[in-house]
């Protein structure tokens, strides 16, 4: 008997992580708090990786677990190394949510104000040269993922290998190691962390045997990176549509006909620029264009765009014009990024959004709004945009092309603030926040009227709670977990609609 429950177990434990992976490469549902800590290095050595802790007020007992990532990570552009036992340290960090092991946890963004890590940098778009978020330090105006004309073509590789996955940073970052001694040889990118391949093809867990085809950015960077073609035999992207210059291009003064650019991975994130765009009132006012400009749009992770944290932003975009000196015209009167330009024709833009966006963030799609920074007022304006919920996208028109732009939305607070939109399909959303402590709302959708069951388990797959048990119309509901009575630890949440059932991991931390 006990064997019998033993594998029953086991087999609930499988299908609660295959069905998890199926998400694999999301977004972390919240950032970290950010935080300056001091005091001495305590090391301990016993584990198979030293593990760093920090003695605020030198009592001889740490305070915090220094969490400087995997044990193969080294910044690429500081000289800053993981410190000695004993040494005496200034740190700058993300302050996780509750404890681990009765610690607060730091993830390190700076030591000794030196660079040592980018929480919010999405390397799958940093493509053209190191840039870091951090090293402006997190909130300012500048403008971090823009490379203009000037990077390196692809060279086409195939790789064998085994994944390694970092999951210490917002986004999963993922590398192959193909010499099996555990260290990444190549960063391997698929995309934004919302893509899905219309193969099917889902992306490695941690420890997969995996074969690449993909392209090789001969670039500067620490670990090389190779876009993502083909993943075990199976298409990922259609690599042709990267184009010369990965999605952007030249247009100039004396053009007749429109040009559109699009976003590296995604097509449908495009803007066109129609004659007469040259203004010789220029951008900011500062004087005359160019006669021709390099244009670059890039799908940011949405927390690398300044200032619009506040507005539940799910969607963030960098635009970039280069003049023939390589210098992007978007840098604002602060030399930081932020600014904009006044063109002489009404420019396009197509915005695309995914359903995963939507449901991590909460959102209400019938309330998508796009807004562009104005760095002369310091604020967001509003743009008259048109709404396809069938293709996923936002149109407008616009003079003014500004360096940042956003899609934002009311988040889903309560059932009765959302009755009356009608999903197109059975979702369920990842917790919020995650991890937690000690409650947390879990959101899920309907498109009909169904007996609805969501439950709670342990990692042993006991129950804990039975949230829901009941007959709900269609529309989308936000229900709030309390685990106050519970130890830190992973817990799951399934939702069973009819014969359908969808499982989700999260992380409750004490």
């Amino acid at each position: 008997m006990k064997k019998l429950v033993l594998l029953l177990t086991l087999g609930f434990i499988n299908l609660l992580f295959a069905q998890m992976n199926h998400n694999g490469g999301y977004l972390k549902s919240d950032s970290l708090e950010t935080v300056s800590v001091s005091g001495t290095v305590i090391l301990d050595e016993t584990t198979v990786h030293p593990m760093y802790y920090l003695d605020e007020d030198n009592d001889g007992t740490a305070e915090y677990q220094l969490n400087f990532g995997p044990f193969w990570y080294a910044p690429d552009s500081s000289n800053a190394v993981r410190p000695e036992a004993g040494a005496i340290v200034s740190v700058s960090g993300g302050l996780m949510t509750g404890s681990m092991n009765n610690f607060q946890v730091v993830v390190v963004y700076e030591i000794d104000d030196e660079f040592w890590r980018d929480p919010y940098l999405a390397d799958w778009n940093n493509m053209g040269r190191n840039s870091h978020n951090m090293s402006s330090h997190h909130g300012d105006m500048g403008g971090r993922y823009g490379f203009g004309w000037n990077h390196d073509s692809l060279s086409t590789v195939t790789l064998q290998g085994t994944a390694i996955i970092d999951t210490t940073m917002l986004m999963d970052h993922y590398y192959i190691d193909i010499d099996s001694d555990l260290v990444p040889d190549y960063m391997i990118n698929f995309g934004s962390p919302w893509y899905i391949s219309a193969s099917g093809a889902e992306r490695p867990s941690d420890g997969d045997a995996i074969s690449i085809l993909g392209g090789l950015l001969n670039s500067d960077f620490q670990t090389p990176m190779v876009i993502v073609y083909e993943l075990n035999g199976e298409v990922w992207r259609d690599s042709s549509t990267f184009g010369e210059h990965f999605g952007g291009g030249w247009f100039h003064g004396n053009m007749t006909t429109a040009q559109q650019f699009h976003s590296p991975f995604d097509t449908s994130d495009n803007m066109t620029v129609y004659p007469g765009w040259r203004n010789n009132q220029g951008g900011m006012g500062s004087g005359m264009m160019s006669d021709s400009l390099f244009c670059q749009i890039l799908e940011v992770y949405p927390e690398n765009i300044p200032n619009s944290q506040s507005m539940n932003t799910f969607a963030g975009y960098e635009v970039h014009m280069f003049g023939s000196d390589g210098v992007s015209g978007m840098n604002g009167m602060n030399g930081m990024g932020g600014g904009r330009m006044n063109f002489g024709s009404n420019t396009h833009f197509q915005l695309h959004y995914d359903d995963m966006q939507l449901n991590q963030f909460g959102i209400v799609e019938d309330n998508i709004e796009a807004k562009y920074w104005d760095e002369q007022s310091t604020s967001w304006v509003a743009l008259d945009v048109t709404l396809d919920k069938e293709s996923n996208t936002v149109s407008f028109n616009s003079s003014v092309v500004s360096n940042y732009v956003v899609l934002s939305a009311s988040s889903v607070t309560s059932v009765e603030t959302v009755e009356n939109v009608l999903p197109s399909e059975f979702q369920l959303a990842q917790n919020y926040p995650n991890p937690f402590n000690p409650s947390t709302v879990i959101q899920f959708n309907l498109n009909s009227n169904s007996h609805v069951r969501l439950n709670i388990y342990n990692i042993l797959g006991e129950k804990i709670t039975e949230l829901v048990n009941e007959i709900r119309s269609a529309g989308v509901y936000s229900v709030t977990f309390n685990a106050s009575s519970l130890p830190s630890g992973i817990y799951f949440y399934e939702l069973q609609v009819g014969n359908k059932t969808n499982v989700k991991k999260m992380n409750l931390m004490k």
